[in-house]
């Protein structure tokens, strides 16, 4: 069949992802796979198929699976951000078109009743060291004598927000306890 003809044939076999931009081999793959696609859609292998177009790196971790405990009914699609040493930093799998071409392949065949959340990770590898520090400290004991405050008592005056009697000018004893 012509490749200009493969998208109505994609149509016409109910084909759920599509991409024009895909290689002519591709797009008669996903045309090829399609019938059998539908027989298991809405499982997960339905899901891994639509995950192993993207690459082989991608993992599905179910609620079941997940430690501790996810909620049920979820899964979660893991995309570690690797690149080949030949690429540029972040590589075309940390880029959001990539990350919304797998949401909606993997909407499209998911079992409805599931809730999917597409995980990107970051490995990274390092190493603890110790590193012992010495600090010199030197200590000194002060005497100090308790000074007793032999003031009148300050609860029989009215007091000011500081704690300070109210007084009048030239009027010892102003306001004293009644």
């Amino acid at each position: 069949m012509p490749a200009d003809q493969l998208p109505f044939l994609a149509w016409a076999l109910s084909v759920d992802n599509w991409d024009p931009d895909w290689s002519d081999a591709m797009k008669r793959q996903a045309v090829a796979e399609s019938i059998a696609l539908h027989r298991v859609k809405g499982t997960r292998a339905s899901v891994e198929a639509v995950l192993a177009r993207f690459d082989d790196l991608l993992e599905i971790v179910e609620w079941h699976e997940a430690s501790p405990r996810a909620a049920p009914n979820t899964f979660d699609v893991l995309l570690p951000l690797v690149t080949a040493p030949d690429d540029a930093p972040g590589g075309a799998r940390s880029t959001a078109a990539f990350a919304d071409a797998i949401i909606r392949d993997v909407t499209s065949v998911k079992p409805l009743r599931e809730h999917m959340t597409l995980v990107q990770t970051l490995r990274l590898q390092s190493a603890i060291g110790l590193v012992g520090v010495a600090r010199l400290a030197s200590w000194q004991r002060q005497t100090l004598d308790l000074a007793v405050d032999t003031s009148p008592a300050w609860d029989g005056y009215l007091q000011t927000e500081d704690g300070e009697p109210f007084e009048a000018e030239g009027v010892p004893g102003f306001l004293e306890h009644l």
